[in-house]
């Protein structure tokens, strides 16, 4: 599928802001200080951040990726570090969906995947919490 630079952008922005908004309170104040962001694929250092080689035959295939301490990792001296940030990869997606319906919910449930690293949630807290 093409899907144009730009198009994705708002798409991920739209989407992500349709999520958090619909977070209970307490999780919304935390996941707005977020930063939502989109590049065509992961850099070296992201996927060396993630075991991930640019060389391994599935690096291509990495849609989505949180960079920072989740909220049950955080100690009170890391208040002086970088924000919080989602990313997702654009052109794994335009690969792996066919339209551009496949594009939204596969969007939708990357976006839903990272914001659980975030909290720190398991897969099945997110299930719990109507967010899987």
């Amino acid at each position: 599928m093409n899907i144009p630079a730009r198009k994705f952008e708002d798409l991920v922005l739209g989407a992500a802001a349709r999520i958090v908004a619909s977070l209970p309170a307490d999780l919304r104040l935390k996941a707005e200080e977020l930063i939502f962001a989109v590049a065509d694929r992961p850099t070296a250092e992201q996927l060396r951040s993630i075991g991930d080689d640019e060389d391994d035959e599935n690096a291509g295939d990495l849609l989505g990726l949180y960079e920072g301490t989740s909220l049950v990792d955080r100690k009170i001296d890391d208040m002086l570090v970088l924000p919080d940030r989602i990313t997702l990869f654009r052109l794994p997606f335009a690969e792996m969906c066919r339209n551009e319906r496949e594009l939204r919910e596969e969007i939708r449930l990357t976006i839903i995947h990272e914001l659980g690293h975030f909290f720190g949630f398991e897969e099945g807290d997110l299930e719990e919490r109507g967010l899987g």
